[in-house]
């Protein structure tokens, strides 16, 4: 991955709330410091929302820029895959830039890898902002920037089994799901299946799991990534979410766990869709 000169910041999902537009607006000057060019997407700080067609023709419209070094997607919600009929998967390919988002943006992360065979990553840049502020921005410009990330800065606990190879693909767990059954959803045979939440309480996620299980994931599958799961662990919730894959997935499927990945604001960059 070459050194990140000029980024993009677009949003493919549902439009900001006025606390995120303010965000984004006190990001720019904050990125423009560390020596960045910012193509900041009109579209983000607009007041009227923007539909799929707009929301897409931003994507398109950096892709095609050689100049543009990464792709930065602020938003998340629901909406992130009325785009995806809608991008030119030729310009992303051919292009240089890679493209970071997280929760929602799973859906277009994994489209990527499908329709082009490009690796993305899984990171929230609006991160730089919050209460690890600090640490974050030192992670971003040392280890994201250049593309010297990978697994190690997750501290891996393992559950079972000792390692974990192959392509990573998935992220959210709801969101990864809504690719079933379309032309977006990735190979993911030998892989490792990432999932993370937000919301959702043991019924929601037994269920989500169970999808995965009768499509057949689990048994295609070499290892599971368990980010955060953030209401299950705030409301003490039982059984935990690392009992629920390790009763649902086959013996023969590594399980490693990280709180660096998922919706706190110490979360930390993941790629998908490349070899680990």
């Amino acid at each position: 991955m070459e050194t990140v000169k000029k980024i993009a910041l677009v949003g493919c999902s549902d439009p900001l709330p006025r606390h995120e537009k303010e965000d984004v607006a006190r990001l720019r000057p904050l990125l423009e410091a560390m020596e960045l060019t910012v193509d900041l997407s009109p579209l983000l700080l607009r007041e009227t929302p923007a539909k799929p067609e707009e929301k897409a023709a931003e994507m398109n419209r950096v892709f095609r820029d050689p100049s543009v070094d990464a792709v930065f997607d602020v938003s998340g919600g629901d909406l992130a895959n009325t785009v995806l009929p809608l991008l030119d998967y030729k310009a992303i390919g051919a292009s240089h830039a890679t493209f970071y988002g997280f929760s929602d943006l799973t859906v277009v992360i994994n489209a990527i890898i499908a329709k082009t065979g490009r690796p993305a990553v899984n990171y929230q840049i609006r991160n730089l902002l919050y209460r690890d502020a600090a640490a974050q921005q030192a992670f971003f410009k040392e280890k994201l920037l250049p593309g010297r990330f990978s697994l190690d800065d997750l501290h891996l606990l393992f559950l079972r089994g000792e390692r974990l190879s192959g392509k990573i693909y998935g992220g959210n767990v709801r969101c990864f799901l809504k690719l079933a059954g379309t032309p977006y959803w990735p190979e993911i045979n030998g892989g490792v299946l990432l999932l993370e939440s937000l919301g959702g309480g043991v019924y929601q996620m037994v269920t989500a799991l169970e999808q995965y299980r009768q499509m057949g994931v689990f048994d295609r599958i070499d290892g599971v990534l368990l980010g955060t799961f953030t209401k299950m662990k705030e409301d003490g919730l039982t059984p935990p979410i690392e009992e629920l894959v390790l009763a649902m997935t086959p013996p023969r499927v590594a399980v490693a766990e990280t709180s660096l990945v998922g919706h706190y604001p110490d979360a930390r960059a993941v790629m998908l869709g490349a070899e680990i």
